[in-house]
């Protein structure tokens, strides 16, 4: 199975790019002694790898219900039997609507996964195949939670009328195989083989945030002095007129050398360097450059 996992001088970088959106979202606070976040900057900051947690759990989505459709197979060949037995033996409407309301939810199952494999091989942005992954899994607790209710009332397969055994007999299957794709899509993933891709995704989602939000937070509880630093190191230009991606660059890369002796100072550089060069152009990544070069 192939890594997910970035490498660790990706993992870095990744780090620092979030963290650069992260001091270029701060603004200000009133009192103009903190910063604040204007807004919330994580969802732009994560899509990428949001985006392939997404293509992740769709592809193991498909993957283990291959089989829906065969459980599902003997329960509907008691669609005509059922629901009348279902109402005169356990005296209960709501058993035959919740029957009726299971095999309408396994009916539109097979469409939703259909499009899945559509979107996943057309590569559909990932809000796309989102908003799809959510109509499964609402649909799914809908028979989910249905077939559970209609096990419970009908009571174990000996004990139930016999003309209803084959379906109490042909709903545990059906339902094992809801409760899978049910906890596909909560945060604790079941930990087989075929959800790996998945969980290494969500780990290094979560790894890269952590360790961005620490990183942050260490530039700006030094921001005074990191600002100092900076401005020290200006020559005819004021600190107030450095461009706003600029002086996140410079900040965190001043907080690395600072107060980071286990990144060598020259990989702050070289890194704050190609961060300017991407998000403001060659020009700035000359001039971030030049004012760390003073600081070796």
């Amino acid at each position: 199975m192939k890594n997910t996992s970035p490498s660790p001088s990706t993992a870095r970088r990744q780090i620092r790019e979030a963290v650069v959106q992260l001091l270029h979202a701060d603004r200000p606070s009133p009192d103009g002694e903190e910063a604040a976040l204007a807004g919330d900057p994580w969802p732009l900051i994560l899509a990428p790898f949001e985006g392939k947690v997404i293509r992740a759990r769709a592809r193991v989505v498909l993957h283990l219900q291959q089989n829906r459709a065969g459980r599902l197979q003997p329960v509907w060949k008691q669609r005509v039997q059922a629901p009348p037995l279902l109402e005169s033996f356990l005296d209960d409407r709501s058993a035959n609507r919740g029957f009726r309301q299971l095999l309408a939810a396994e009916q539109k199952l097979p469409d939703c996964f259909d499009l899945l494999r559509r979107q996943l091989k057309s590569e559909k942005e990932p809000e796309t195949i989102a908003e799809n992954l959510e109509d499964i899994r609402a649909t799914n607790e809908e028979s989910r939670h249905n077939g559970q209710a209609l096990i419970t009332a009908l009571g174990p397969v000996d004990a139930c009328p016999e003309l209803l055994r084959p379906l109490a007999k042909a709903l545990p299957p059906l339902v094992k195989s809801a409760s899978l794709l049910h906890t596909l899509f909560t945060e604790n993933l079941p930990d087989i083989p075929e959800t790996k891709t998945l969980r290494e995704c969500i780990k290094t989602r979560e790894e890269i945030k952590g360790a961005a939000q620490a990183r942050h937070q260490l530039v700006l509880a030094n921001l005074a002095e990191t600002d100092k630093l900076i401005t020290a190191q200006l020559e005819n230009f004021s600190f107030q007129r450095l461009a706003q991606v600029d002086r996140a660059v410079l900040r965190l890369a001043v907080t690395e050398i600072q107060h980071c002796p286990e990144i060598p100072a020259a990989v702050s550089i070289n890194e704050a360097v190609e961060l300017a060069r991407r998000y403001s152009g060659t020009d700035s990544a000359s001039f971030v450059n030049g004012v760390l070069g003073k600081l070796q």
